[in-house]
């Protein structure tokens, strides 16, 4: 067989591998749309029994613990999460300072640190 033969039988062997794969690539993207189709919304999250739900209309000092860190929870996840590993001692603290006035910022400076230094 010549060069040239070879280099048209193994362009043809390319060609109908890809012609495959290409085939094959579209059964998939069905088969992913079919599956996306019968999935359903996630549900919302939902609160635990006791968590309250704070009012938008108070002011940072007049929000209970609970009500603290509900805000916490809805508006700093991450935050929120560091600080439900905190002992209780350090979770006063934090509660306190912002009831106190502290920015949130401070609010969340004071976890992360908290969280390291202990």
């Amino acid at each position: 067989m010549s060069f040239c033969m070879r280099g048209i039988i193994l362009g043809a062997i390319v060609l109908s591998a890809a012609d495959c794969l290409a085939l094959s690539e579209e059964e998939y993207l069905k088969y992913i749309e079919s599956e996306a189709a019968t999935l359903s919304e996630p549900a919302r999250p939902v609160l635990p029994n006791g968590a309250a739900k704070v009012k938008i209309n108070k002011k940072a000092g007049e929000l209970s613990q609970p009500e603290f860190e509900s805000l916490l929870r809805m508006k700093q996840r991450g935050t929120y999460s560091i600080y439900e590993s905190l002992m209780e001692k350090d979770k006063a603290e934090v509660y306190k300072a912002f009831h106190s006035g502290a920015s949130m910022r401070t609010v969340r400076r004071m976890i992360i640190d908290r969280k390291m230094h202990r």
